[in-house]
């Protein structure tokens, strides 16, 4: 099922944006990071309200380390597809590499709660609520 919803969220009506999105998925895979984000930036200027368009430029973003872009275009993949639980696990990441823990654990929950079945997810936070329930007094 899960493979099924990635395929509907990575096509588009329009074949020129299809075709960027392989070419920046390709791009992305091979480390190719500027590439990609033309690509994805192409993109998010042709089909604003594609919302993988900004799922994957969010990826990119934060792979280069540039977290709070990211988090701009994570939250404009949420208004467009707010059960999006990439992008709210994503969000989650992000948030953690911005230090913001506890954020970040609400965000991890919220996707498990669209997607029960995100094993990596579900290790990291429960792996953070442990860490913060130490914090806490």
């Amino acid at each position: 099922m899960d493979q099924r919803i990635w395929l509907l969220w990575l096509h588009s009506d329009d074949k020129a944006v299809n075709r960027l999105m392989a070419q920046g998925v390709i791009a992305m895979q091979r480390g190719a990071l500027d590439r990609a984000l033309d690509r994805f930036d192409e993109i998010t200027r042709r089909a604003p309200d594609f919302a993988e368009g900004w799922n994957k430029r969010a990826t990119v973003l934060y792979m280069m380390g540039r977290h709070r872009e990211s988090v701009a275009d994570v939250q404009q993949v949420l208004n467009l597809e707010p059960r999006h639980y990439g992008a709210l696990s994503g969000l989650g990441m992000i948030l953690v590499a911005l230090g913001r823990e506890e954020d970040a654990l609400e965000w991890l929950r919220r996707a498990l709660e669209v997607n029960p079945y995100l094993d990596g997810i579900r290790v990291l936070a429960d792996e953070l609520g442990e860490r913060l329930k130490g914090k806490r007094i």
